[in-house]
């Protein structure tokens, strides 16, 4: 994701006075942002809380994509296009809304933004790369540990144990993240939680992210 830097009070009031109708609003816990099918209307980005991105199947069956964190980008800049996911707040959040045409105003007057959002849709872009390569090359309990040890560091918080996770993620969601079913990555993390580099609080999953770093090192075959 861009540089926090990139965010910062300076460039945000920058970008305010390029395009004065830049919107930053307060996303309640369970709200959604845009719906699968609409189009979302506004380029989001995150500065403070998580934000899931999910997909409805024609069976029905629900799918989370991703989780974003502060900094990232989602939605869209062009008018009109429905989009194939919906987003909504897992927890209370914070984002910059920026409408098609103050995303054409950025760019063409802001040196800043032109770098946060090139920077933003680069990291998407590898992002979703990296996952398609690990998919194709990596086994489900190597994909399992180190998504695991990424959502420690980026959304953890400091814990007798490593890091717990201050989202509420259910264990389908984390199979969704490491295209998996529910059943294999549930066998594989009580296998962690035996050996150490998991545990439970409450709703809560804690992460000892040195641990899972040396196993996601030894490339484990499926457990």
């Amino acid at each position: 994701m861009p540089g926090d830097d990139m965010l910062s009070e300076k460039n945000i009031a920058e970008w305010r006075r390029c395009a004065p109708s830049l919107r930053e609003a307060e996303v309640a816990d369970g709200e959604t942002l845009y719906r699968q099918g609409e189009a979302p209307g506004f380029l989001y980005c995150l500065t403070r809380g998580v934000v899931r991105l999910s997909h409805v199947a024609e069976n029905g069956a629900q799918m989370t994509l991703a989780v974003a964190g502060a900094g990232d980008l989602f939605g869209g800049a062009s008018p009109g296009r429905a989009s194939a996911h919906a987003a909504s707040a897992i927890g209370d959040a914070r984002v910059l809304a920026f409408s098609p045409s103050d995303v054409a105003l950025l760019v063409a007057q802001s040196r800043s933004f032109s770098s946060f959002l090139s920077a933003g849709l680069e990291a998407s872009r590898d992002l979703a790369e990296r996952r398609l390569i690990d998919r194709q090359t990596k086994t489900v309990s190597v994909r399992l540990i180190e998504t695991l040890g990424e959502l420690a560091l980026a959304f953890g918080a400091p814990c007798p144990h490593g890091y717990s996770l201050e989202i509420r993620l259910t264990q389908q969601d984390i199979a969704d993240l490491v295209h998996a079913s529910r059943p294999v990555v549930t066998r594989i993390m009580n296998e962690l939680r035996r050996g150490g580099a998991l545990d439970y609080r409450r709703d809560l999953i804690c992460v000892n992210h040195l641990a899972l770093r040396s196993l996601a090192k030894e490339k484990p075959a499926d457990l």
